[in-house]
């Protein structure tokens, strides 16, 4: 590993001693990587049209497919099942994953603006599928997936994904389902 990582044989084993500290001290690593990145990205995603919040969105998940960023988000998938296991790796990622929530979810209130009051069950809805269709594309991306896709593609499949959720949700209300 040291000689992978391009340090003197025995640097790793003389800072994490055990393969458990180890795993942390990645995972530890990996979430400071991505609260850094998170932060800049989406410093002015308050003040932020649902566009924009998708634009950004769309650039973070295509950055995937490039390095350095590809080899942490593989990581961060292992290191996750992982942390099934183990509390304290699961408690960075958990914190990340809300902040994408929440990021998540302003995309979706701004997509709605002007659309009436608030439906917290409805944006909880659409938070909740476009989380999963974002997470189906960083899995797709960090496996390799040679779909081509543009930023443009991710942006209206994003909008889509809010539309289709409201769309389902009023044709439930409407026949009574």
């Amino acid at each position: 590993m040291d000689r992978l990582a391009q340090v003197p044989d025995g640097t790793t084993s003389f800072y994490y001693r055990t393969r458990a500290a180890l795993l942390h001290g990645v995972a530890d690593q990996l979430v400071r990587y991505d609260a850094e990145a998170f932060t800049e990205a989406f410093k002015n995603a308050p003040n932020s049209s649902g566009d924009e919040i998708a634009g950004v969105l769309a650039g973070q998940i295509l950055s995937i497919r490039e390095e350095p960023q590809l080899s942490r988000t593989r990581a961060r998938l292992e290191l996750t099942m992982l942390a099934k296991g183990d509390p304290e790796i699961a408690a960075g990622f958990r914190e990340m994953a809300e902040s994408f929530r929440a990021v998540v979810e302003r995309l979706v209130i701004a997509t709605q603006s002007g659309k009436g009051p608030l439906d917290r069950a409805l944006l909880d809805e659409q938070a909740s599928v476009v989380m999963s269709y974002l997470g189906g594309l960083i899995f797709a991306f960090a496996n390799g997936s040679p779909e081509p896709m543009s930023r443009n593609d991710i942006e209206r499949q994003i909008r889509a994904v809010i539309v289709g959720v409201a769309i389902e949700k009023d044709t439930e209300r409407v026949s009574g389902r």
